[in-house]
């Protein structure tokens, strides 16, 4: 482990968290150009056109929000990133860096918890603009939702949660050494 950088675990949380975006940006850009593209549409809406329905608008002011939000979290987990890099010099462990690399791995867990579920609802609302044509094979836009919800179970957020809570409520640092296998705790007898 002497090896690692401090904020190694938030970096390839970071990692994920731009695949993440990337997603919500590729939602927004295929909802965009099919709703563009639609020359039918329902007989109770309230415009001849996909495009110019209020209802339908709104749903991709949304997805859109999302996306945005999306990339937001991101941008603030890089720029927590960047401060723990700064003061990571080799053999520097003041309480400036020990506090950079913390907030590093903070960020990236408070931004996973939301992204995980904005993007997968901004690819489910992609399906209430565009109804069961959404569907279509060709279209291939359910690979939205899958990546995103593949890409979002890499860590469970619980675990996330409980260790931002835990920093919120009692000031314990979150672990920086995530890993499957062997808990670091007993189980609880039962």
């Amino acid at each position: 482990m002497e090896d690692r950088i401090q904020y190694q675990t938030a970096l390839y949380q970071w990692i994920l968290l731009v695949m993440q975006a990337g997603i919500a940006v590729a939602v927004e850009r295929d909802i965009a150009e099919a709703v563009r593209n639609r020359s039918r549409n329902y007989s109770h809406s309230t415009a001849a056109l996909a495009k110019d329905d209020p209802n339908i608008q709104s749903i991709i002011g949304e997805i859109s929000s999302l996306a945005y939000t999306a990339r937001a979290l991101a941008r603030g987990v890089a720029e927590a990133l960047q401060r723990a890099s700064e003061t990571g010099v080799a053999g520097r462990d003041s309480p400036e860096d020990r506090e950079a690399n913390m907030m590093a791995e903070i960020r990236s867990e408070q931004a996973q918890v939301i992204i995980s579920e904005l993007v997968p609802r901004s690819a489910t609302l992609l399906f209430d603009a565009l109804g069961a044509s959404a569907t279509s094979i060709s279209r291939d836009l359910d690979r939205h939702w899958r990546n995103s919800r593949t890409v979002a179970s890499h860590n469970p957020v619980a675990f996330k949660q409980r260790a931002i809570g835990d920093w919120v409520l009692n000031g314990t640092p979150p672990t920086t050494d995530w890993q499957v296998g062997t808990p670091k705790c007993e189980p609880s007898a039962t």
